[in-house]
């Protein structure tokens, strides 16, 4: 009995203790800050870096919430046009009911050859949902072409087998009602994924970002390891073998092209290839260099513009239209082009935050450069440098918006469409504003996790 009382006794004492200092972790994280209330702020000394990330998600989850709830449902009716929902329907047309009650809707563009679940969902003049009829459901045919056949007047049992890849439905409703024909793909989920995939908006903008930044680390990385080779190389030794080597491709030059054995042209290709071989060394600093000071110096708004106006056009032209990277490529190829020149200075530097002494160390053990680099000095650059190519990502997710001037609908096209079809523009540009700040505060958590995980010890 006096054991389990003093056992009682001291349990009660841990969690007096326990409850203790937890109320002056509390008191000191709610201690006014007297600084700060003399510049007119509030003044608590909240530790932000101690609340878990998923308080701060739900924290922004419910401010935006109550945000739109509070207002009006303009806001959920802009955040479903950025995230370009559904998923899993499509409007295949549109139309409006007659005087006499009387609708009629031909399926455009046409349909490809399958099975398919149409309904027809009616609004009223103000746009408020009504109802929606039940559901046609039909089957294209292979080899169906789009021709004008009898309308559909109503729903069958069984799916209709239509000899047409725009067909026409028709029905009853009340007048001036707004009918849209969907077609629903709920029970496909081929073609849901296939939706998911193509969607604009908001997973353009995550699509883009990812394939950008994937190009953009492939060309950082080379020109990083570019950066950090050496300035001034020996140009004496093998200097005969890389001018032969020079000269000799300048002749499989001559002699496979023959345009080029016109006598300027001529001349260049003979004096350039061994010339070019014989700076070989020292074209991996000065072409990296070049490439980091002037992209660099450009803003990514110019570059985007140039790749999509100025260069896409003239690759079209000079090769009669088989090289088209009208919209979507242009746009990836301009920003990991751009960011690729930032991520080759995050590269250089954190190869050269490595001593020395172990590239040193490694060639003496017979290693060759590369292997060098391989094996011993990117895999503790990368380490380093994570944090900072996660910032460059967050960068990057908000630079995609400079697409838009290429007309592709990312999340600010798609407010900015939103807003011109509606005239909102305060919840419109809101709705984009809430949607990059979930991005962002998501994607600076992970870095943050990322860079205590996998920071190297000492630093």
């Amino acid at each position: 009995m006096c054991y389990t009382s003093a056992g009682n006794e001291e349990d009660k004492g841990t969690g007096s203790m326990e409850s203790g200092e937890t109320s002056e972790s509390l008191s000191k994280a709610l201690q006014p800050d007297w600084a700060a209330r003399r510049r007119g702020r509030i003044g608590l000394a909240i530790p932000w870096e101690h609340i878990p990330w998923w308080g701060i998600i739900v924290l922004i989850v419910g401010v935006i919430a109550g945000f739109s709830a509070l207002t009006n449902t303009r806001y959920i009716d802009a955040l479903y046009f950025i995230f370009d929902l559904p998923w899993n329907k499509t409007v295949v047309g549109r139309g409006t009911v007659d005087a006499n009650g009387r609708w009629q809707v031909t399926v455009q563009p046409g349909l490809e050859p399958g099975h398919y679940t149409l309904y027809a969902q009616f609004n009223d003049p103000e746009g408020n949902f009504v109802g929606r009829s039940e559901a046609y459901r039909i089957v294209v045919p292979e080899g169906a072409s789009a021709k004008e056949t009898p309308p559909i007047t109503a729903p069958a049992p069984q799916p209709l087998e239509i000899d047409t890849s725009t067909p026409t439905l028709a029905g009853e409703a009340v007048a001036g009602y707004e009918v849209i024909v969907y077609d629903d793909f709920s029970h496909n989920l081929w073609r849901v994924l296939v939706r998911i995939a193509t969607a604009n908006g908001v997973l353009l903008t995550i699509r883009t970002t990812l394939l950008a930044y994937g190009g953009a680390l492939i060309l950082g990385l080379i020109f990083g390891v570019m950066r950090v080779s050496s300035r001034s190389p020996n140009l004496i030794d093998h200097a005969g073998r890389r001018v032969a080597i020079g000269l000799a491709l300048a002749l499989v030059v001559l002699a496979l092209v023959p345009a080029a054995r016109v006598l300027p042209l001529a001349g260049i290709v003979v004096l350039g290839g061994p010339i070019l071989l014989f700076l070989l060394p020292a074209l991996p600093y000065t072409i990296s260099t070049l490439y980091v000071e002037v992209v660099r110096g450009v803003p990514m708004l110019v570059i985007i513009l140039y790749m999509g106006f100025a260069v896409t056009p003239a690759l079209r032209e000079s090769t009669d239209n088989l090289v088209d990277l009208r919209g979507w490529p242009s746009a990836l190829i301009g920003l990991a082009f751009g960011y690729g020149a930032y991520l080759a200075e995050v590269f250089r530097a954190g190869i050269q935050s490595i001593p020395r002494g172990q590239m040193e160390a490694a060639r003496s053990l017979g290693m060759s450069y590369m292997q060098a680099m391989r094996y011993i000095i990117l895999p503790q650059a990368v380490r380093v440098v994570l944090p900072p190519l996660g910032n460059d990502f967050i960068s990057m997710l908000k630079d995609s918006s400079l697409i838009s001037v290429i007309a592709l609908p990312e999340v600010l096209q798609q407010g900015r469409l939103w807003i011109s079809r509606n005239f909102r523009a305060f919840e419109g540009f809101n709705s984009v504003v809430m949607v990059y700040l979930v991005m962002t505060l998501l994607l600076s958590l992970m870095v943050r996790t990322v860079e205590r995980k996998t920071s190297l010890p000492g630093r």
